[in-house]
Formats: structure tokens, sequence, C-alpha cells
């Protein structure tokens, strides 16, 4: 069951079964696997270079004969043969594609807590299941249930399953045979929590409308609101819930207790937090689904508005659980009454539609039916309403948990999180505004005279200078923790500012180099003889010497004058002279660089305008 066999194959399956049969046509006949680095030789056959090698390692009588055929080949006439590397890389890959497709889909673990409250992450099922491929791109559905632990939740969700597999394929809505073993995540009657963490099902669901193409992922929880489990794995859970959900279901038994409110407050104060943390929209739309609801004869969702109404009132008059009473009154949540499904269904491990009470079944079709018949409504939007993508959500989920894992945060409450989170994101901040600060100094498209304007030691300063300030601007915009943990972050923030403008200054101090060594080149060679023999050589020379005076200072004009007179007096021994005396300063400049940090921490002043360019003779 599942949408493995919803699927439709990327090509018919008589295709299909030759395109496997292409996979035995790119494989090696010396190593038996697929080409690495295929080389032909001269009788036409393919191999791995590798193989070929060494095979021809071993001396042979008649000289190197090829492994397939037994023709003598010339061992120096091998031909990269680069169409088929190519080839056998689009194969690999579709082949891997087609295998995935008709492996059956199942329920894998995405997100687990461990022993000591560390969050983890299974990398090849967000990669699966969101990043893959054109899903990347689509825009997508996320369905997903939380409340506590044994209250039918994972059997829900197989229903919702067997629905999306009817939708995929275009049929009409179905919970499946009477008869149908229910599958799909794990599930059992009785008191034991089976899943723990975040589950989901690795297969989306593709759904098409109107030429759009949706997916639809499916997940499950176990120990967000696991009142036996610790608050912060509970706030961890629940944030990453609400985070990735467009759908939510809040999934009760019998009436909402005062302390599911009490939860379902938390849920909310997180995900308006983590909301605003990756900018994505607070709370896309709640469902608050009432499982064996005392009277069977008043369920659905008629009868739960009513409910709802009345709960509401009752925490309008108590002044008690404020957000939960805001988001009750919004239009973003829903709401239905279930019946008890009856003994014989509780009894059995089955899950089959003919052992539930008939009024259960009616009111959970109907209730399934009308969650994947909206599904298109629930898209989901950024803090915009801008819909994202399969892509988006994935990187986000996986920035999410790593930056849970840099250490071991002790979350007293939702807001501590959320104080991690922006804090992070201000430290990101922080190095992009020093990134965009040394490209705004010296773009990629400075002319050779604006960066020989600023020596590497002049820059250098300069940027330090911002970094500092941008230090000091983050430390200000710290929120919570203690004085160790801000003092982590402080030296976390210095050192990749430390990174930024060490690798921008020797970036510069290269390019430095380079614009002194090209002015000298191209001047003392003679170029600008270009504009009229000797004389437009000195004429322009003295142009481009005055010109310089204005916008670099004496020192750099000192070379430009010196590669002219060099070129009008010494004719093409100019070019060596110029690049020579280029090459001198910006050697100079380097070693400057290097040395500023150290001058300014000991109050030393720098003399670089009075040092001699050119080496004195001995």
């Amino acid at each position: 069951m599942g949408s493995s066999s919803s699927k439709q194959a990327v090509m018919p399956n008589e295709g299909s079964a030759h395109f496997f049969a292409l996979e035995d046509d790119i494989t090696c006949s010396v190593c038996l696997q697929e080409l690495n680095d295929p080389v032909s030789i001269t009788c036409g056959h393919t191999f791995c270079k590798p193989c070929i090698t060494s095979y021809w390692a071993t001396p042979q009588p008649l000289g190197p004969r090829c492994p397939e055929c037994r023709k003598v080949c010339p061992r120096d006439q091998i031909i990269p043969a680069y169409r088929l590397k190519n080839l056998v890389s689009r194969v690999q890959l579709a082949v891997k594609e087609e295998q995935s497709k008709l492996a059956p889909a199942c329920a894998v673990q995405l997100v687990y807590t461990d022993a000591w409250g560390k969050m983890w992450l299974d990398e090849s099922a967000v990669d699966r299941c969101f990043l893959e491929g054109e899903i990347s791109d689509y825009p997508l559905c996320l369905i997903c249930v939380i409340g506590e632990k044994r209250r039918g939740k994972s059997s829900l969700l197989n229903y919702v399953l067997r629905a999306l597999h009817c939708q995929e394929k275009g049929e009409p809505v179905s919970l499946g045979e009477q008869d149908e073993p229910l599958q799909g995540f794990d599930w059992r009657s009785g008191t034991d929590s089976l899943t723990k963490g975040i589950w989901v099902w690795n297969r989306p669901f593709i759904l098409e409308r109107n030429g759009e193409k949706m997916a639809v992922l499916v997940l499950d929880t176990e120990g967000a609101l696991d009142i036996h489990n610790d608050r912060e794995t509970c706030i961890k859970l629940s944030a990453l819930s609400m985070l990735l959900s467009s759908f939510l279901i809040f999934n009760v038994n019998a009436h909402l207790k005062s302390t599911e409110l009490d939860y379902l407050e938390m849920y909310l104060h997180v995900s308006e937090l983590t909301g605003k943390s990756f900018s994505l929209q607070y709370l896309q739309h709640l469902n608050i689904l009432v499982r064996d609801w005392q009277d069977p004869d008043n369920c659905g969702r008629e009868a739960a508005n009513s409910y709802i109404e009345h709960e509401t009132e009752k925490l309008r008059k108590n002044k008690k659980n404020q957000r939960v009473l805001e988001t009750l009154r919004s239009p973003s949540v829903s709401s239905f009454l279930l019946p008890h499904p009856g003994k014989t269904f509780l009894r059995s491990s089955q899950g089959r539609l003919t052992d539930m009470d008939d009024d259960f079944r009616s009111h959970l079709t109907r209730y399934v039916s009308d969650l994947v018949g909206g599904v298109w409504l629930h898209r989901k939007t950024d803090v915009h309403g801008e819909r994202i993508s399969c892509g988006h959500l994935g990187r986000m989920l996986k920035d999410f948990v790593s930056t849970l894992q840099a250490e071991h945060f002790s979350f007293a409450s939702p807001m501590e999180m959320f104080y991690v989170f922006e804090n992070l994101k201000n430290m990101k901040n922080t190095v992009r505004k020093l990134q965009e600060f040394v490209e705004k100094e010296a773009p990629i498209t400075s002319s050779l005279f604006k960066i020989l304007r600023v020596r590497p030691s002049q820059m250098r300063i300069k940027v330090n200078e911002e970094a500092s300030r941008l230090l000091d601007e983050y430390e200000k915009s710290l929120k919570g923790g203690n004085d160790t943990s801000r003092m982590k972050l402080m030296d976390e923030m210095k050192t990749l500012l430390d990174q930024v403008v060490d690798n921008f200054c020797t970036e510069y101090s290269k390019r430095f180099t380079k614009c002194a060594v090209g002015i000298g080149c191209a001047v003392g060679g003679g170029v600008l003889s270009l504009a009229g023999g000797v004389l437009g050589v000195a004429v322009v020379g003295t142009v481009l010497a005055t010109e310089a005076v204005a916008l670099l200072g004496s020192t750099t004009a000192a070379v430009v004058t010196g590669a002219v007179g060099g070129s009008v007096t010494l004719g093409a021994i100019g070019t060596g002279v110029g690049a020579g005396v280029g090459g001198v300063i910006g050697h100079k400049e380097k070693k400057k660089d290097q040395t500023t940090d150290d001058r300014s921490n000991n109050n030393g002043s720098t003399s670089e305008d009075t040092q001699q360019l050119v080496p004195k003779p001995e």
C-alpha cells in the first residue's frame, strides 16, 4: 500500500526493461563494474582506464591484447570516451531513480532525539522526500498529526495514505477494501508508544490539477505531547512540527482537557516564534480532531463547530490560554468530532474497515475525504503568503536541526529556543554585512588606479575597523542566555569575521600586486607607443603619470613615471624595468600587509611612503 504502486513509471514497462539492459552495456568486462573513466582501444572495445592499464601491465607474448576479442592493440592508442562517460553518469542516476520507484514505500524516521536530548536528522530521507529531481521545485502540502501517544494518530494517517493513493491515480477517494489490513505507519492498539520523534512517508504523493503539480507529504509524530517525556524534547519536536506542516492535526481524546490546552498554548507560542526565525507563515491551518466523542449521534464538522464555540466561551470567561482563544476564533482553524470506533476494531490488530462501527466508518470517510480534497488549499507558504517549494523546506529543515546540533541547548521555554535561532540568524546577517562591505570597497570591476589608490595595509585597517564595529553591533543584539553562552557566541562571531577579513585581504593583496606589475609592464614595454612613436610615448606617459599623481599619490606615481622613462630611453628593456618596479612594490606591500597588525599592537608607525621602491645598490 502507498504511493509506490501509484507512481507512473518514467517510461513504459518495455522501455524500462531495455533501460535496465543498457546497464550491461556500460559494464567493464575486466572489473565487471560500471565503467569508471572509460577509454576505447583500437579494436573498438571500451574498458575502465585503470582496468585496461593494469591488465596490460602483465607482459603478453604477442603484445597487448584486448581482454574481449583478443586482438593485438597498440598500448599508446588509448582514446578517452568522454561522451560515454557522460552517458554512464546519466544512466547510473536514472537507474537509481527507477529502482527507487520500484522499491516499496514505507515510513522512515526523519527526526529523532537521543537519550541526551540531542536532535538528529536522517539527511538521506530529507534528500529523497524534499530535494531529489523535479520534486525539489514542486510546491507542497505537508500533513502532520500531533497529540498524546496511543490515540490513533498513526492509524488515522494510514487511511489518509490510502485516500491520497487514490487521488494520485485520479480515482475516487477511498479508504481501501473492506477486509484490507491496515498498513503504512506502524501502529498497534494499547498504551505503549511505537514511534519516537518524527516519521515521514518516504515517497511524496504527486498530485496534478490544471497542469500544475504539487507534492503531498505525510508526517507522524510521537513525543511532542508526551507528558512522560521531558519538556525540552517536547518544545523541540513541537516547534519542528509546526514549522514543517501546512495542515496540522491536533489529535485529542474525548474532549479538550486543560493539559492539552496548556500544551496547545505552548505549541502556538513555539509556532509563532519559529515562524519568525525562518520566515514561514505562522500556523497555516490547525485542525482539532476529537476522538471517541461521547455522543455518537452528534458528530462531524457541524457538531464540532458548536463544541469549539462552547470551549471558546469557557476560555473567554476564565481568561486563560489567550493564544488558544485567539486562534480558535480565526478562520485558519477547523474541527471534527469522531465517535468511538467500536470494541471489535480496538481488539483487532488488522485495522480493517469491516471491524469498525458503521457510524465511525461513515464519519472517518467523510473526514479523510474532506482533508484530501482540500490539500490544494493548504500549500506551504512563507510569511508573505508566497508558496515555497519542497527544496526550500528541505534546506530549512537541515538548518533547523544543524542549529540545535551545534551544542546542547537547554530550553526551559519556547522563548529560549527562539533566542538561539535569533542569535544565530543575526550571526549570519553580520557575516553577510561584512562581505557586502568588502565587496563595495573593492569590487571585481575596480580599475587599476582604484586598486592602487589603497595599499593592502591601509585596506586591512579599514576592513578591521568595520569588523570591530559589526562585532560590537552583534554583541548588543544578543538575546537571552547566560554570560558563558554569550561569550561562546561572541568568540564564534569574531572567528567568522576574522576569516572574512583574512580571505579578503589576502585576495586584495594579490590584486594590488597584479595591478602594480600590470602598469609597470604596460608602460615600460612601450605599449603606449601606439599614440605615435617615441614622442607619443612621452606625451601619453606624461598624461598617465599626471593622472597617477592625482589618483594614487607620489609612491605609485613613481612606478608609472619610472616605467615610462624606461620605455623612452631603454625601449624593450623598459618592460623588464616596469615589471620589476611593479613587482617590488607589490612584494613590499604584501610584506607590510602581513605585519600591519603587529605594528598597530606595538603603537608603531609605518613609513612606506619613504621607503625605497628599488633597493639601493651595494
